[in-house]
């Protein structure tokens, strides 16, 4: 796959990146007076990780969709950050490496093996399916779960707020010629 394709897939996750940066400003914005630290250990359900975790593990796709272009084998696992200020730092640095990746001249190899030591498999999948069929997925699941957790919490967010990334696209529509 060509470095075209590899920046391209990192330029909309930067993207993306941004979009769970803007949120979390907002939410601090709206959680005005109360503990932020509560806020990022609020979980959707008792099974699932907290917030602070959810916006690790989106900053962690990116880093390894990088890292993979850059011909690194990093570990496929999520270190967790134990505060708000924490989960915030960790979503600046992960969206400064990805922004600089962006022009850096990435390349995606063919293929990937990935090894999932917390369940003890693995798995072999091509360069294409990687970005497509692990990378984004794993992406928008985190990203739409720190989402559902800030609307669990009461606060005010919406549609707009997680497509942010099309809002400059948006337009009147033009009446049709007769």
């Amino acid at each position: 796959m060509s470095d075209t394709d590899a920046s391209q897939a990192l330029a909309l996750i930067v993207s993306r990146l941004k979009t769970l940066s803007a949120m979390l400003d907002k939410a601090e914005g709206l959680w005005v007076g109360r503990d932020l630290d509560m806020l990022a250990a609020a979980r959707v359900a008792p099974d699932m990780h907290p917030l602070s975790w959810q916006v690790a593990a989106t900053v962690t796709q990116a880093e390894l969709f990088l890292g993979w272009c850059q011909g690194e084998d990093r570990s496929n696992s999520v270190t967790a950050p134990d505060s708000w200020s924490a989960a915030k730092a960790m979503l600046a640095k992960g969206l400064a490496d990805a922004e600089a990746g962006v022009t850096a001249g990435l390349v995606m190899p063919e293929k990937r093996h990935i090894r999932l030591e917390a369940i003890g498999m693995c798995l072999d999948l091509s360069g294409q399916r990687y970005l497509d069929d692990w990378i984004l997925p794993n992406l928008y699941f985190h990203l739409i779960t720190m989402y559902a957790i800030l609307r669990m919490q009461g606060l005010e967010f919406g549609k707009a707020d997680f497509m942010a990334h099309v809002i400059g696209d948006i337009r009147p529509i033009q009446p049709q010629p007769v």
